[in-house]
Formats: C-alpha cells, sequence, structure tokens
C-alpha cells in the first residue's frame, strides 16, 4: 500500500500528531459545547420554574386591578404573562411579544415569529402564569461557556504543534547526522558507524552495519594482501621463464637446447601449479556462510582424492593405503573438503622420497556426527619449532629440494577452519614423517 506521504518517517510522525492534536481540540470542542448546553438548560429551566413559582399567587386571592410588575423585575430576555382561570390577560412583560394559545401547562416549545422559545407555565387556582425564553439566548451562553473552555485548548495547540515539531526533529537528529555520516565517506572508509545517541529503534540496525562493515573490512584486508602476495610470488616464476626462452633463443648444441626445453617445460608447470593454488586460495577465501553445509562422507572423498593424485603417486613409486572407517559423516561443503584433502597428498607425494609411503587414516566421531583424519608419510617430517609457521602463506622450509608455492597447508587450514575444524601437525608414529591431523567437530 502506498502511503500518501510517502516513506519518510519525519513527515508520518509530524503528519499523524498534528492531525490527532486538531482532531482533539475539535472533539474536545463539540463534547464542551453539547455539555454546556445541557448544563445551560438545566440552570435555565430552573430560572424559569423559579419566575413562574414566585409570581404566582399562593393566597388563594385574586387581585380585581391589574397586577403591577413585580418589585423583583425579572431578566429581560424572559417573557412572562398571567392569565386568569376565565382566560383574562393579568400581566404581560414589556417586550409585547405574546405567546400563542392554548396554553401547555409544564414546559413546552414554541415558535414565535422566527424564534423558538422555551415555555414553563404553573397554575394555580385563581391563575396561570407562563414564563418563557428566548432558545437563543441559552445556545449563545452555551457557546460563550464553551468558548471558554476551549479557549485555552485552541490557544495552547499552535504552541503544543511547535514543541511536537521540535521534538520530532530532534529525536531523528541522530538519523540524519548517521546519514551525513555515510554519504560522505570514500567507498574505501569502512570504520563503524558512531553509534552514540542513537534511538533503540535504529541502534540493532546500525550495529548490523556496522557488523558487516567489519567483516568487508576484513574481506578487503585479505585480498589485498592475496593481490600484493601473488604478485610477489609470480614475480619469481615468471622471470624464471623469461630466462629459458632466452637461453632458448641463443645459439647453441642440441643437448643445451633439450635441457633449455626442459626447464621452461618444468617452470611452466611450476608457475601454472602456483596459479592453480592461488585460484583456489581465493576461491576458498571467503566468509563460513557462503559455503552450503550438507552432510558429506569423507571416506567418498577421500576415495576420490587418492584417484586423483595416483597418476603421480605411481609415477613416484609410492604407496597410498587407506585405513581405519570406511564412512565417516561430517556438515560441510564437498568440493572445499576435497581441495583439502587433495593439498594434503600433494605436499606428502612432494616432500616424500620416491618409493615412500603415504597412509590415510579415518576415524568417526562418536556418536552421529565428527571425524578425525591422518595423513602420514614417510617424508623427512617437519621440524616442530615450524609446525606453526608452515601454514603462513608463501612460507617455505628451508633446505629441501624440492619447489613449492608455499599455499598447501594455508588453504588446508582455511578450508578447515570454514568447517570449524583444527588443523595440527605431528610425527607420524608408524612412518616417521609428518602427520597432519584434522579434527572435525560433531
Amino acid at each position: 500500500m502506498t502511503f500518501p506521504l510517502g516513506h519518510s518517517l519525519r513527515a508520518r510522525l509530524l503528519f499523524f500528531l498534528l492531525a490527532s492534536i486538531l482532531i482533539a481540540a475539535l472533539v474536545q470542542g463539540v463534547f464542551a459545547y453539547r455539555s454546556t448546553l445541557q448544563q445551560t438548560d438545566q440552570i435555565f429551566d430552573a430560572q424559569l420554574v423559579s419566575t413562574a413559582t414566585s409570581l404566582t399567587a399562593g393566597d388563594g386571592l385574586l387581585s380585581a386591578t391589574p397586577m403591577p410588575a413585580p418589585s423583583a423585575a425579572p431578566a429581560d430576555d424572559l417573557i412572562i404573562q398571567i392569565w386568569t382561570a376565565s382566560g383574562a390577560r393579568l400581566f404581560k412583560s414589556r417586550t409585547g411579544k405574546l405567546l400563542p394559545d392554548p396554553v401547555v401547562l409544564g414546559f413546552s416549545d414554541v415558535r414565535v415569529d422566527t424564534s423558538t422559545y422555551r415555555v414553563y407555565a404553573v397554575a394555580s387556582p385563581f391563575q396561570v402564569t407562563q414564563v418563557a425564553q428566548d432558545m437563543k439566548v441559552r445556545q449563545d451562553t452555551a457557546r460563550a461557556l464553551a468558548l471558554r473552555t476551549v479557549g485555552p485548548i485552541a490557544a495552547a495547540a499552535p504552541l503544543l504543534m511547535l514543541v511536537v515539531w521540535f521534538v520530532v526533529g530532534a529525536s531523528l537528529r541522530p538519523l540524519r547526522r548517521t546519514r551525513a555520516e555515510l554519504a560522505a565517506r570514500q567507498p574505501e572508509a569502512l570504520e563503524p558507524v558512531d553509534e552514540q545517541g542513537l534511538p533503540d529503534e535504529i541502534l540493532p540496525l546500525v550495529r548490523e552495519l556496522n557488523l558487516l562493515l567489519d567483516r568487508t573490512r576484513h574481506a578487503f584486508a585479505l585480498q589485498k594482501r592475496f593481490v600484493g602476495d601473488a604478485a610477489h610470488e609470480l614475480r619469481s616464476p615468471l622471470a624464471a621463464l623469461r630466462l629459458q626462452l632466452q637461453a632458448l633463443a641463443r645459439p647453441g648444441d642440441e643437448q643445451a637446447h633439450q635441457l633449455a626445453l626442459q626447464r621452461l617445460g618444468s617452470g611452466i608447470e611450476r608457475a601454472s601449479r602456483l596459479i592453480e593454488q592461488l585460484l583456489s586460495m581465493a576461491r576458498h577465501d571467503v566468509a563460513v556462510d557462503t559455503l552450503p553445509a550438507q552432510q558429506v562422507d569423507l571416506g567418498d572423498v577421500a576415495r576420490q582424492a587418492i584417484a586423483d593424485v595416483l597418476a603421480e603417486a605411481n609415477a613416484r613409486a609410492m604407496d597410498i593405503g587407506m585405513d581405519g572407517a570406511a564412512h565417516a559423516w561430517v556438515r560441510g561443503n564437498s568440493d572445499a573438503l576435497a581441495l583439502l584433502l587433495r593439498n594434503l597428498l600433494d605436499n606428502a607425494i612432494k616432500y616424500t622420497p620416491p618409493g615412500g609411503r603415504i597412509d590415510i587414516i579415518l576415524e568417526p566421531g562418536p556418536g552421529t556426527g565428527g571425524a578425525r583424519l591422518l595423513v602420514d608419510d614417510s617424508g623427512p617430517g617437519v621440524p616442530e619449532e615450524e609446525r606453526e609457521r608452515v601454514f603462513d602463506r608463501f612460507y617455505r622450509l628451508a633446505n629441501h629440494d624440492e619447489v613449492g608455492s608455499g599455499l598447501g597447508l594455508s588453504i588446508v587450514r582455511a578450508i578447515a577452519e570454514r568447517h570449524g575444524a583444527t588443523v595440527r601437525l605431528e610425527q607420524a608414529p608408524g612412518l616417521g614423517g609428518l602427520r597432519v591431523e584434522v579434527v572435525f567437530p560433531a
């Protein structure tokens, strides 16, 4: 439904509050007038009764001469007529207006010319007294009294409207300040929005906005660091490729050309692997809630990962085996978990000497969830003092012949953290090399 004042909260508040003040003043004026008119009718009716009673002879004697004006002269707005029992008029007021016949005892409303009169008639054994009053007098009196009642409210209504205008404006001032602050920001400014003085109704929204800005700032920081690291790491293999091309361009024997081609192919392979791992890191360096969660069988993931690296392992005469349980269910993303296990196997194949052995051990957690994944190899292992540093991006161990990008274990830890898992490096008890332990929560 479209609101006539648009979506402005300030306009809506002012419209409804000011309209409520006006309507309340009008309603109170109407009720005050009707109530005052009713009370005025009662007062003037009592006056008519009192006047008629005081002008009615109480001793049973009828005066033989016309009655003079009463000593207590009635009000000028009253019409008084006194009749004998036989119908002769004894007295009428100075207004000269005559009330029509027949006389109705008690109260009645009589139309005379263009005016309506309220008439009260009382009879005694010797005379009939009529006292009448113009209804306009009552209405004017009620209107004047009602105006006195509503007057202060009507006078205070504009002041009350100004107070409402000021209060609404002051209450919404923090919103205008927040809007101005956001409008003046540069795209790279991701600092939290000031929450000072914000209303309770708006504060949760601003807090959620600050959380979003914090996540965005973190993502931008990761992206900036990733771009810087990638640019630095790609410089070396590209320079090496350029040197190999220059070597091919020099005149030389066939053996030198073959060696240069072999080195060029190795350089291209290393650059391709580095680019592939950089893309994998960028793809999985995201928030946890962007990964679709589902029930994943780590046994199936492990068997698929073994199949992916089996050709490379066979080329190096390595034995890859899988022990423990055949199935272990965890909640996560199957593609991400497959990438985690492939990186573990790639590292194990790369740093284990030819003819070595790699074991994958799968242990389901107790109950209906969780698992413990172990990857053991017969390689040289990782010194204890460097087991934490190898998780840093682009960090490579010294005194190792294998040239890598230093991203494998970084990718493993990033994916594990997205799944709430922990990664720990130990010495493989059976094979003597490195053991990588990944524990998934239930």
